[in-house]
């Protein structure tokens, strides 16, 4: 599994762009407002996306839909998935179809065409804690609610030729785990102790407060589970304020690193 950091800025930062990953080169995790630009800056296009999830409907995570949906619907010649009547599956919390579609009116005429392919060309799966679902590629994803302002998603993310794994597995067997927007809780240490081989983390907070982690909070997790050094897994800090490389003994992602999971 291929883990690419599109972005890593949260909904105040100073011009970072903003947090957005991709999987193995076809899923997108996140749409927020220059989703475009981030893919074009990875060298990758909207048409190689089949599957989208929205951990929530803030607008730094999804006010880019509208526009990636267009150019993953129109794009020219080959790259057409409206000549070729594909499907893009989104995944997210319940509610997403809802806000979805609202953005969409919001950003174009309400009687323009591709808010009615979007009910054709689009598979909404609205998802909850604990679920399960595979994804196209081999992939299968898991998720965990967090500690947030409004209904919020983590993912966990495994990969397997069979069905995926049980719920009581699905952490043990994690290849990637993405905390999403989230204050300090416990379910941040379930993360941590999972299988995953590289972990993402909220560190938008400057301190601590009951929306996002600061990176100390994250930092004195990170001690408690053996991953604050080489533990030959990988955490990092990302949804962040401002560029930083390093605190103490955390990383944080950087926009355009590539990660390998096995």
């Amino acid at each position: 599994m291929k883990i690419r950091i599109l972005g890593n800025g949260g909904f105040y930062n100073e011009g970072l762009p903003y947090n957005a990953i991709a999987i193995d080169g076809h899923v997108l995790i996140e749409t927020p407002p220059d989703i475009l630009q981030s893919l074009n800056h990875s060298d990758m296009r909207p048409s190689q996306i089949d599957t989208v999830f929205i951990s929530h409907i803030h607008g730094d995570h999804c006010f880019g839909f509208p526009f990636f949906f267009f150019n993953w619907l129109y794009a020219g010649e080959a790259d057409s998935h409206y000549e070729k009547g594909s499907m893009l599956a989104i995944i997210g919390p319940a509610g997403l179809r809802e806000h979805l579609l609202a953005l969409l009116r919001l950003a174009i005429p309400p009687e323009h065409q591709y808010i009615r392919d979007f009910s054709e060309r689009a598979k909404l799966v609205e998802v909850d804690e604990g679920d399960i679902i595979a994804v196209k590629g081999n992939i299968w994803f898991s998720f965990m609610r967090t500690k947030h302002s409004l209904p919020t998603l983590s993912l966990i993310a495994g990969a397997t030729a069979g069905p995926p794994p049980s719920p009581k597995r699905a952490l043990k067997e994690a290849l990637f785990a993405y905390s999403s927007d989230t204050a300090m809780f416990e379910g941040i240490h379930t993360l941590l102790e999972s299988g995953a081989k590289l972990i993402l983390c909220d560190t938008n907070g400057e301190k601590e407060s009951d929306v996002h982690m600061s990176p100390a909070q994250l930092i004195a997790a990170a001690r408690v589970h053996g991953l604050a050094g080489n533990s030959g897994r990988l955490l990092l800090g990302t949804h962040m304020s401002r560029r930083i490389v390093s605190q103490e003994n955390l990383r944080f992602a950087q926009d355009g690193e590539e990660f390998s999971v096995i």
